[in-house]
């Protein structure tokens, strides 16, 4: 069952969004056998699936989370991100908490993060570029991100490790495949897991852009590395394109 709704997603800005309920509802039961058992508040939030407030978000979101990290392959990963998009699809912008920022390198357009939450199992980091400006793309071993555009747009690619890669401190080259090539502003989300879309790379356009990525470890945390990509692909229609490990 769905029924659409035009929410202010910033303001001034209205989309008109189709919100689905009963997924929502039975996402826990169909996908673990009936281990959780939403408590009354819960059910009636799911069930009217309106605007969360942070507070909200948190209260509603957290206990399936929980459950749903505990199963740390990709399909459990893929499970996961859909309540966490599912939940954070109905987070009203203008109150999800602000961090304050500080400029991230020498990137120049700046790039600006903050974390404004920790918590368990995901913690939330507010990311600001510059009109303009460009995240070299990264990976995020052992983690997944969703992320969700707050004011201004950015366009996204994600890629993925076509074979093997070397170690970070090697200077050989290795490909990788793009996967998405996509436009994110206020409302509209992307995600990535440790199985897959795993390397992301953020270019703000005239206005600039804010977001935020709800991140979550699904293993130890170890670390990244940015990459050089080729400017153009090696084989246009799989869209591998040749990359090298980086240092910012």
């Amino acid at each position: 069952m769905s029924e659409d709704r035009w929410i202010e997603t910033a303001p001034g800005v209205v989309e008109r969004r189709r919100v689905f309920m009963l997924p929502l509802i039975t996402v826990a039961t169909l996908f673990l056998g009936g281990k959780i058992e939403a408590d009354d508040s819960q059910q009636a939030g799911l069930m009217n699936a309106g605007e969360l407030d942070w507070d909200s978000f948190l209260k509603q979101s957290v206990p399936t989370a929980l459950e749903l990290h505990k199963d740390s392959s990709g399909h459990g990963q893929d499970l996961y991100l859909f309540w966490i998009v599912a939940m954070a699809s109905r987070l009203r912008l203008k109150e999800i908490p602000r961090a304050k920022l500080q400029r991230f390198s020498s990137l120049n357009p700046p790039v600006n993060f903050g974390v404004s939450f920790r918590g368990t199992p995901f913690f939330v980091v507010e990311w600001g570029l510059e009109p303009g400006a460009i995240l070299p793309p990264h990976n995020h071993p052992n983690a997944s991100v969703c992320t969700l555009g707050i004011e201004g747009e950015a366009r996204i690619r994600n890629f993925e490790i076509a074979g093997e890669s070397p170690e970070y401190s090697s200077k050989k080259s290795f490909q990788v495949r793009e996967t998405h090539n996509e436009i994110i502003s206020p409302g509209r989300l992307n995600t990535l897991s440790s199985k897959r879309d795993n390397i992301h790379t953020f270019q703000a356009g005239k206005d600039g852009a804010r977001g935020i990525d709800i991140s979550t470890l699904h293993g130890k945390n170890e670390d990244f590395s940015f990459l050089e990509l080729g400017e153009k692909p090696i084989d246009p229609e799989k869209r591998i394109f040749e990359a090298t490990w980086r240092k910012i």
